[in-house]
């Protein structure tokens, strides 16, 4: 998908989507460009990652029944790097309809570093208590932001990292609350090296 690269296959996309679904993920973002590339070749999606579009909002429940609610940001407009005043209206809105119908909000973005920090550096009344961002620029771990109300995770381009987020007690609904690392969370950054075995029925499929 890059600007400059060629239209990936059906073959291709058909070939990603099931590997990711052997990776058995709960929840994704599907970014608008990332729907249309799939819509224009005739290919199908994995049914767990949808675009703000489509689910704006989905519910998971933790093992012992708390609610945990992923909001979805829309992507941002071709040829746009940072999000409009009436968008960040928007999610905050978003955030204060659902944040009493959840234990924690998590925020899943494709906009990139610089949209993500510009959104974060701009306070707005709600925020998710976490964003998992993605898309161009470099990777984030744990960033405090938005006066402690939101921790930032990104990671590292390529494919060499996950993310791993240990949560040690539920965000508090007050103005006092804010996120301490390695107090109420820990954000790591898992490098993925030679000691990681490929999975041989996604590399089969690859291939």
């Amino acid at each position: 998908m890059r600007p400059e690269g060629k239209k990936p296959t059906l073959q291709a996309l058909n070939g990603l989507a099931k590997a990711f679904d052997l990776m058995k993920y709960d929840i994704g973002l599907l970014a608008q460009s990332e729907a249309d590339v799939f819509h224009d070749a005739g290919a199908t999606s994995e049914n767990w990652r949808k675009t703000e579009e489509i689910v704006p909002f989905t519910i998971i429940k933790s093992s012992n029944g708390d609610k945990i609610g992923f909001l979805r940001f829309p992507s941002l407009p071709k040829g746009e790097d940072i999000p409009s005043g009436n968008l960040i209206k928007k999610i905050s809105k978003a955030v204060k309809n659902e944040q009493n119908n959840v234990r924690l909000i998590v925020g899943l973005s494709d906009w990139g570093w610089v949209g993500e920090r510009e959104y974060l550096a701009q306070n707005p009344d709600f925020v998710p208590d976490f964003l998992f961002g993605s898309g161009r620029g470099s990777g984030v771990t744990g960033r405090i932001e938005a006066n402690g109300r939101c921790a930032w995770v990104r990671p590292y381009d390529k494919g060499r990292t996950v993310s791993e987020v240990l949560l040690f007690g539920w965000p508090e609904r007050s103005a006092s609350f804010a996120w301490k690392e390695l107090g109420n969370f820990k954000a790591l950054s898992i490098g993925l090296g030679d000691q990681y075995h490929d999975n041989p029925d996604v590399s089969a499929i690859l291939q």
